[in-house]
């Protein structure tokens, strides 16, 4: 069933009405109608079974039939990512989304493709909009603003982070031995450009205790790289916790 996004829905709420974007989606691109029943998301884990009602000109009004809020598991997945040339970062967003990465910090690392503009961030949010409401994911991900690699690193840490960052020079650490019997409540994996990180970052790394993983023995892109590493995580959670969300 498609999701739609209506940041405005609350648990309890009996009747919604819908406006805008998501009413353009819902009635002239996904041509519902009225008594259809339509899935219906707030970003906040809160997943709701809405029937039409009534169709008006510029809006259209539902009626809840059942609602779910969903419990983000622990750990929690940031992901730090550097901005990459033809919208390819857009294409880390979806995906890492998809997969339920809770948090972005894109940032500009010294071989980073391109630069950020006033809207960049604005852009993200969009397209991880776009992304939950495809897998029916519902939680909508945090996207920060754009950095330079050392603050990024230094506001996850101060988020209580444990940072690992994937890097090419690394030859035999993989994600799975980066942890013991346990996990800490976030984990944020760092992804640099297609360059790679450059020596004096490799310096940072050390100097900022963040070590490294490899994530297979070829050289990747960088969005392949991201969605490599955070299904490797994934993988290795949920070995040790099956339901996680």
């Amino acid at each position: 069933m498609p999701c739609f996004y209506t940041p405005q829905l609350v648990l309890g709420m009996k009747n919604l009405t819908i406006e805008g974007e998501e009413y353009h989606h819902i009635v002239n691109v996904f041509r519902k109608k009225q008594e259809d029943q339509i899935l219906l998301t707030n970003g906040r884990g809160l997943l709701t079974t809405a029937l039409i009602d009534t169709i008006e000109k510029k809006s259209l009004l539902v009626k809840t039939i059942s609602s779910q809020q969903k419990e983000k598991s622990k750990p929690t997945i940031a992901v730090g990512f550097s901005l990459l040339r033809n919208k390819n970062d857009h294409f880390v967003i979806e995906k890492l989304t998809e997969l339920g990465v809770s948090e972005f910090y894109p940032f500009m690392s010294q071989y980073s493709g391109r630069t950020a503009s006033e809207n960049t961030r604005e852009k993200f949010n969009k397209t991880a909009i776009a992304a939950i409401k495809q897998c029916d994911n519902p939680f909508l991900p945090i996207i920060k603003e754009v950095e330079g690699l050392e603050k990024t690193i230094e506001l996850l840490l101060s988020d209580g982070c444990m940072v690992l960052a994937a890097q090419e020079r690394e030859t035999s650490n993989i994600l799975n031995d980066c942890f013991n019997d346990s996990f800490p409540e976030k984990i944020a994996l760092i992804f640099g450009p297609e360059g790679g990180f450059s020596d004096e970052e490799l310096e940072l790394f050390k100097a900022m205790n963040v070590n490294s993983f490899t994530i297979c023995s070829h050289i990747l892109r960088a969005e392949t790289a991201a969605i490599a590493g955070v299904s490797q995580l994934l993988l290795t959670i949920k070995k040790k916790y099956p339901e996680y969300f």
